[in-house]
């Protein structure tokens, strides 16, 4: 099932690369961030991950004998599928009311401009940051760096 949306529509359909997992996701959606650290590079296979954040209790999951889990760490659990591999969603226990979307599985029209890249302090060290964009990172990944 290939993502969907629909400019009048206030939801968008997101789904895997073959379509045997899928979610309904309100809109319209907050910006992304852009994650640089050091788990979202490994399980991306990319020098970053681009986030959406939505609230839990407005996504509606399909297809859910497709989605296999993954506990990546001992409060964040990946949700992928388990026909193509792609990543899904991500649920984690200290923000149990709000799921991130890897970007990719959403239709790009609906995504706005990401707000910055976030962890950026750890970044790879083959990649190089877009000039001009927001930069955060530090101890906590949050913290504004100077550009």
């Amino acid at each position: 099932m290939p993502t969907s949306f629909n400019a009048h529509s206030e939801s968008a359909q997101a789904s895997c690369f073959c379509g045997a997992a899928s979610l309904t996701v309100p809109l319209p959606l907050r910006p992304p961030i852009h994650c640089h650290c050091g788990q979202c590079r490994r399980l991306s296979s990319a020098a970053w991950t681009t986030w959406v954040s939505v609230p839990k209790a407005a996504v509606a999951i399909q297809e859910r004998p497709a989605l296999r889990r993954f506990f990546a760490t001992a409060h964040v659990t990946r949700h992928f599928c388990g026909q193509c591999g792609t990543h899904v969603f991500t649920a984690d226990a200290r923000m149990p009311q709000v799921l991130g979307l890897p970007a990719g599985i959403l239709p790009p029209e609906c995504v706005p401009n990401a707000k910055g890249h976030y962890f950026a302090s750890d970044k790879a060290a083959w990649a190089t940051l877009p000039e001009g964009e927001p930069c955060f990172g530090g101890p906590t990944g949050m913290e504004p760096l100077s550009a």
